[in-house]
Formats: structure tokens, C-alpha cells, sequence
């Protein structure tokens, strides 16, 4: 027993005496080890015969084995240990690796030492239940049945305050399919532990089983969730629970209300029965059976349904404006339904009345009384009928007939020479109203009066008059009738002018190669409003040389900007305001003066979501100041915890553009970005901001990965029809390989350009000239700008 302990004790690691290399005979040793055991041995030369030792290990089938060490893939390595000493290492033993070993050398001739290295599995049950039962009075197999290299030997015993041995007797008998145990009795509940032993190896392994002594099953709940009574259309269960040992199995039967000729709606579910759409046929007793081995108990339960509400009566009504009218809304369902109406009306409108009452035990209605009708309680009302079982809508109209009406009853209308105008009679009424037109003017004659009255006339009542003549001016007045009443609109078209000239225009901000103001326009205009600004400027050496100047023009309260201007250069400005007639009179003329070439403007980050989601990252681009900007150097580093992590900052250097792709950085993550913009001035000053990029979706498979997978795909199969060229016709270019006997080796090389870590020397970081960016303060006594500053 001590030699077999000394042999299978160790699991994980198996260390044996070291043997000499330097033999001159053959040896043979035999190990026996458990599966997913260790094995090491030692091959050592302390006396070599020459200077130069020749050890060398074969594997179980006979091949070299090559030095290796710690960290291989392979499961049987090499290892030389020093000079003299060769050792072999099995890290998991299995049937696969088990075999012969062999440890070779010269000694005067070819001498080995032979290890055979068996695994072995330790024994393990089959068909055993960690709980049984058995019937109280009866003879019952308790199941225990093991498996191994030989047949285990099957022992038992029972646990209790110390474990009880059991052996073949008068109540007992063991074999190798369990233990019978005869006459069961309550006493005989318990835990009964069953051992496997494999004699050759000394190993053993044991399971704990559970016998219980069955009982009669008794229901003790058959409740209905939520609720025994069910809502047609709704999802309800019926649940049985019984006591017994074992746990009883359970059956269902209706009862009650049996009709052949309708399915079943209800699937039974272990201990529980479901309706998913319950319907007035599934109404009725049902019985629930509960039944295991020791015997049966049975529980009734009724279900009732409900029905739900129908709106039967809520038709579209047409009133007349200050009359009275009524809504009825009816409803029939079990139980009653509520109703009520639902409209966009003042809540508090006293000339609304309301009122309901129940018909019947299935039908009620509700009453919607308008004592004094507006136009404002037109359009759609909704019904909503609610009772147990569910809530419908229905939906009608109120129409309501009124005399016409004007939002606008006074308007005035502008025009001017060469410019039409459409003079319209917009009124509101239901039903629509008849058009009627009049002329009054003082400034013209009655002739003249009474004949632009009767050339309206005949253009007819309901379509538009254009007007194009300046003796047209004056006070037009529509009439809109219907049978409900009648409405007056009055237009009074007005000739309008251009505007006058704009009163003050100030120098808001100037760089090398743009210029911004601030205009105020006109104060009094007679005609349209102002809708825009326009300009004419040019260099003060060509001003007065030539009439034909730049222009520019904004609509108003946009950023009065000119661009594109050059460096140190001085320039003369006029302003005209611009309404629907035409530009007014132009200001004094303006000079200024742009500032010399200079560094970039700081770029402006445009983080709008869509892009950021879209995994790019946008700039505005700023001004050049007179030199283009060559190219931008961005840099940006992770930030963990509101902290920028140094170690983790990158930079890159880009032509000019606006644009700076996301895709490489980690998904969910908030980056620190810096950007300079560069001319052959120097640098910008720095734009920083942060992100956090979005968690990207994992069901999105990207063009490039698509067209990877179609890729491999064509591999796979252009490889496989030439292997089958190769076995059938022996053609193809394996075959040819394999023929000619070449070997073509393909060697792939992968470079990547890695992106340079951010160091916080100045070695290898772009130069950012301190003196790129200058702050200007404006002076209108000793400033740039030399011409008059008011156009007014």
C-alpha cells in the first residue's frame, strides 16, 4: 500500500530520481499516471566520455524531439537544464501522449533508457440520479451504476451521525446496478453515499443520493392569475399547486361548456394552463389532476369572461354659428363602459353642457349639449368608452356655418412703377363667400373713380385684381358675403420709394484679408422694409481710376463680412440699403485699411453630432491672414477620470483641410483634441475641445470587412476546386508543385507606419511661433481708418 501511495499520490507534478546518461546498457521503466497528471524526468552525463555530450530524448512514436522550454505550444517539450543534463517535460498527460520515452546516447555504442509512461481515468457514474424515490412498503432499486478501465467495485453506505456500512443482508443487497433495499419505511429517507473503486490503481470516486419515501399528492392552490375572471382578448393563466412526493405531475380537463366543435385555446405549461387570447367560448369549470406514483388528487376552478365595449351611436353633426347643437355618444359592453369626449375646446366654456346616463345593464351615453355654438369648437371629437376588459375610440366632426371673416380686416399694400401688385380678399366663412370690390380716392377724379370701379367689376369677384398704374392708388375695399352675413376687408395701396440713405457704419473687426461691419439702416421709410444691405469697394489706388468697382451684398442681420482682400492694402467702401424696390442712395465712401500678413486665424470646431457619430471630426477653417495655410497639426490624448493621460497623447501633421477621421480611435472613450493651423508665418493659435466618441453598433459589418469576407470566401473556393483538380486529373498548381517536387515559399511582410508618441520636449514638435497671433484695438481718431464713419 505504501508503494502504490508513493507511486499515485502526487496529481499535479511527478519527480523521479535522475538517471545517468553515460550508461552502457538499456533500462526500462514503467509509470502509471492519472489523466491530466504531470510528468518530468531527468537525463543526465556526470562522467562523460568525451568533451562533447550526446543526449537526445525520442517521443512515444519514435521521432527526435527538439529543444524547446517553458512557453511552447507543443505539450511534450525539451529542455537542457545545464551541460550534462537533459530533461523532459509532459505538462498533461493523456491517452494520446502515453508511451514510450526514450533518453538516447553514445557510449561506445547506441544505449537508451526507456520510460513507458501509461495514463489511466478514474472510474465515473452512469444512470445515477442524486435524488430517488421509492414507495413507502414496497422493494426499491436505489440506481448506482460506474464505469472504468475495469469494472469498479461498488460499495455503500449511509450517512448519519457516523456513516453506516451497508452490506448484504436480509434488508439490503448490493450489485452492480445499485442497492436494493426491501419492506421501504419512512426510516429508510436519507442520504446514502455510493462508492466506486478501481483496484488496480487505488482510485475512487463517490456520489451522494437523496432517497426519499413518496407521498399521495394533495392540492393545496388552484388560483387563476390575475384575476378568474379574464378579459376577452387578454392573456390569463390558471395555476395547480399540490404537495407530494415526488412532485406530482399535473393534467387539466374542462368540464363545463363542452362544445366538440371549438379548439382548444389553452396550452398546458407544467403545473399551469394559458390562455394568450381568451375568448367567451373558453368561460367554464376546469379541473385540475395532480397524480405521481403514490397516487392522484383533483381541484375545480371557474373562469369567467368579459366583454368588451362597443361604440354604437357617435355620428358627424353640422351647426350654425350662435345656435345650439348636441353630441350623443352610446356605448354597450359588460360591464357598463365609461364614456367620456375628448375635444380642443376652452375648458371653462360655460356654453357647454354636459350629461350621462346608463340605458341599460350593457348600454350607456353620454350627452355633449352646445348652448351657444362658436367657431371655435369646430373639428374632430373623440369618444373613448372604458370598462374592465379594454377602451375603444371613435371619432366624428362638428361642422359649423358661419358668416365671413378677415384676420386682417385693414392692410396696407405697397407699389410702385413697373412693379404689379396683387390685391387679394382672403376671408374666412363656411360656406364660402361671395367677393365684392370698391374703389375711393381723393387725389383723382369721380370719372376717373368710377371707371377703375367698373373695370374691377368685370375682372369678376373671386379671383385677384393686379394693378399697374400709379393713378390706381388709394383705398380698395372687399366685401365677403354668404348666407350667414357678410365682412368688409380695407386695402390701402400706398406707392412706395426706396430706402433714404443708412445712417451710421462702424468698423466692427479687420484682419489681413477681411473686414466686418456694423450698418444701421434707414430710420423713416416710406415703402417696403429693409431686407438687405449692398456695398462697392475697391483698392483707394483704383477707386477714382475706374467706375467699375467689387460689390458685395447681405440680406439683413447677417454678418457684414468681405473676404479675399489683400494684406496691408487700403481701401474705399459705400453702403446703399436695399428694399423690394430697388438700393437707395449710396453713403459717403469709407476708407480702411487691412493689416499686414500674419499667422492663421484659430480654427473653429464644429462638433456637431451627426458628424461625431459619423466617426469624422470637423474644423471651420479661419482666415489665412494673407500667406496660405500650408498644412495642420492635430494632437489628441485619451482622458480617463477628467484627466489628460500623457502617456497616451499622439500627433499628426495633415495637409489643409477640414476633417479629421475617427475611425482608428477606441469606441466610448472621451478624447483631448488640440489644433494648429500653420502658414509660412508660423502657427495659429491652439483650438482645443473635447469628445467622446459614440459605442459603436457590433451588428454593423463595414464595406471594407464585407469585401474582406467575399475575399476569403473566393480563396477558399478557387483552393478547393484545385484540390479537386488535383486528386481527379492531377492538374492545377498544387499539382504542379507537387509533381516537380518545388517548394515555393511566400514570405508576407505586414509594415505599419505607427503613429509617433506626443513628447513633452520640443524635439520632433512642430515650432508654434509666439508672436502669430496680434490683438488690434480700434481708434477713430488715430486708426487705420481715415474716411468719415457716419453715412447719415
Amino acid at each position: 500500500m505504501n508503494v502504490r501511495n508513493s507511486i499515485f499520490g502526487f496529481t499535479l507534478l511527478f519527480l523521479f530520481s535522475e538517471c545517468r546518461a553515460c550508461f552502457s546498457s538499456n533500462q526500462t521503466y514503467e509509470y502509471r499516471l492519472r489523466t491530466g497528471s504531470t510528468f518530468y524526468m531527468e537525463c543526465r552525463c556526470d562522467e562523460p566520455s568525451s568533451s562533447r555530450i550526446s543526449l537526445v530524448w525520442l517521443d512515444n512514436h519514435g521521432k527526435k524531439l527538439v529543444p524547446s522550454g517553458p512557453g511552447t505550444k507543443s505539450n511534450v517539450y525539451t529542455q537542457w537544464w545545464d551541460e550534462v543534463q537533459y530533461n523532459l517535460y509532459i505538462t498533461n498527460i493523456s491517452r494520446s501522449t502515453s508511451g514510450v520515452y526514450k533518453c538516447v546516447t553514445h557510449n561506445g555504442g547506441l544505449y537508451f533508457q526507456a520510460f513507458d509512461v501509461q495514463a489511466y481515468d478514474l472510474p465515473y457514474f452512469v444512470n445515477t440520479k442524486k435524488a430517488q424515490y421509492v414507495i413507502n412498503g414496497t422493494d426499491a432499486l436505489i440506481n448506482c451504476e460506474a464505469r472504468g478501465a475495469v469494472d469498479p467495485l461498488i460499495s455503500w453506505c449511509k450517512e448519519s451521525f457516523e456513516p453506516i456500512e451497508i452490506m448484504d443482508d436480509d434488508k439490503y443487497s448490493i450489485s452492480g446496478e445499485g442497492l436494493l433495499i426491501r419492506n421501504i419505511s419512512n426510516e429508510d429517507n436519507g442520504i446514502y453515499k455510493c462508492v466506486a473503486s478501481d483496484l488496480s490503481t487505488g482510485e475512487e470516486v463517490a456520489i451522494d443520493i437523496k432517497v426519499e419515501v413518496v407521498t399521495v399528492p394533495e392540492i393545496v392552490e388552484l388560483v387563476a392569475i390575475p384575476e378568474n375572471a379574464a378579459y376577452e382578448g387578454a392573456s390569463i393563466s390558471i395555476e395547480c399547486l399540490a404537495s407530494g412526493t415526488p412532485p406530482p405531475e399535473y393534467s387539466w380537463q374542462k368540464i363545463t361548456n363542452i362544445d366538440y366543435g371549438i379548439e382548444v385555446n389553452f396550452k398546458e405549461v407544467l403545473n399551469k394552463i394559458e390562455f394568450d387570447n381568451i375568448t367567451a367560448d373558453d368561460r367554464g369549470m376546469y379541473q385540475c389532476i395532480a397524480t405521481n406514483s403514490a397516487g392522484s388528487d383533483t381541484k375545480k376552478i371557474e373562469l369567467k369572461v368579459l366583454v368588451p365595449p362597443k361604440i354604437t351611436q357617435f355620428s358627424d353633426v353640422t351647426a350654425v354659428e350662435d345656435g345650439t347643437v348636441q353630441v350623443v355618444c352610446r356605448a354597450q359592453g359588460i360591464p357598463v363602459p365609461k364614456i367620456n369626449i375628448l375635444f380642443l375646446g376652452e375648458s371653462d366654456d360655460l356654453s357647454i353642457v354636459w350629461d350621462s346616463k346608463a340605458i341599460s345593464e350593457t348600454d350607456s351615453e353620454l350627452y355633449l349639449s352646445f348652448l351657444r355654438v362658436k367657431k371655435s369648437h369646430e373639428g374632430s371629437y373623440i369618444c373613448n368608452a372604458t370598462n374592465e376588459v379594454d377602451s375603444v375610440t371613435a371619432e366624428m366632426n362638428l361642422t359649423v356655418l358661419y358668416k365671413p371673416y378677415f384676420k386682417t380686416p385693414v392692410e396696407n399694400t405697397w407699389g410702385w412703377n413697373g412693379n404689379p401688385v396683387n390685391l387679394t380678399c382672403d376671408p374666412e366663412s363656411n360656406p364660402p363667400a361671395r367677393i365684392f370690390w370698391r374703389y375711393e380716392s381723393t387725389n383723382i377724379s369721380t370719372e376717373k373713380v368710377l371707371e377703375i370701379n367698373r373695370m374691377i367689376i368685370e375682372n369678376g369677384t373671386n379671383v385677384p385684381v393686379l394693378f399697374n398704374n400709379e393713378t390706381m392708388y388709394g383705398v380698395y375695399e372687399c366685401v365677403a358675403q354668404n348666407d350667414y352675413g357678410e365682412a368688409k376687408k380695407i386695402i390701402v395701396y400706398l406707392e412706395g420709394f426706396a430706402p433714404p440713405t443708412i445712417r451710421n457704419v462702424t468698423l466692427m473687426n479687420i484682419t489681413s484679408t477681411s473686414v466686418v461691419f456694423d450698418i444701421e439702416g434707414p430710420e423713416q421709410i416710406i415703402g417696403p422694409p429693409v431686407v438687405g444691405f449692398t456695398s462697392e469697394y475697391d483698392e483707394a489706388k483704383n477707386y477714382n481710376i475706374t467706375d467699375i468697382h467689387n460689390n458685395r451684398t447681405w440680406a439683413i442681420d447677417r454678418p457684414y463680412k468681405i473676404n479675399k482682400l489683400k494684406p496691408n492694402s487700403s481701401y474705399i467702401i459705400r453702403f446703399a440699403a436695399v428694399n423690394d424696390v430697388g438700393p437707395g442712395p449710396w453713403s459717403e465712401s469709407l476708407e480702411f485699411m487691412t493689416l499686414e500678413r500674419s499667422t492663421p486665424e484659430e480654427p473653429a470646431w464644429d462638433t456637431n453630432l451627426e458628424y461625431i457619430n459619423d466617426e469624422v471630426l470637423k474644423w471651420k477653417v479661419g482666415e489665412d491672414n494673407g500667406e496660405p495655410i500650408d498644412y495642420y497639426v492635430i494632437r489628441y490624448c485619451q482622458v480617463i477620470d477628467l484627466t489628460i493621460q500623457k502617456d497616451k497623447c499622439y500627433e499628426e501633421m495633415m495637409d489643409p483641410t477640414n476633417e479629421f477621421f475617427l475611425n482608428n480611435l477606441d469606441p466610448n472613450t472621451t478624447y483631448y483634441f488640440e489644433l494648429v493651423a500653420h502658414n509660412s508665418l508660423g502657427n495659429s493659435t491652439v483650438a482645443s475641445t473635447y469628445i467622446t466618441l459614440p459605442e459603436k453598433n457590433p451588428g454593423t459589418i463595414k464595406p471594407g470587412a464585407i469585401l474582406g469576407i467575399a475575399l476569403v470566401v473566393v480563396f477558399i473556393c478557387l483552393v478547393l476546386l484545385d484540390l479537386t483538380m488535383l486528386f481527379l486529373k492531377r492538374k492545377g498548381v498544387i499539382a504542379s508543385c507537387v509533381y516537380k517536387k518545388k517548394d515555393n515559399k511566400a514570405e508576407v511582410t505586414n509594415a505599419r507606419d505607427k503613429k509617433g508618441l506626443l513628447r513633452d520636449s520640443s524635439e520632433g514638435e512642430p515650432r508654434r511661433s509666439t508672436n502669430g497671433h496680434r490683438e488690434f484695438e480700434y481708434n477713430k481718431s488715430t486708426g487705420i481708418i481715415t474716411g468719415k464713419h457716419s453715412a447719415v
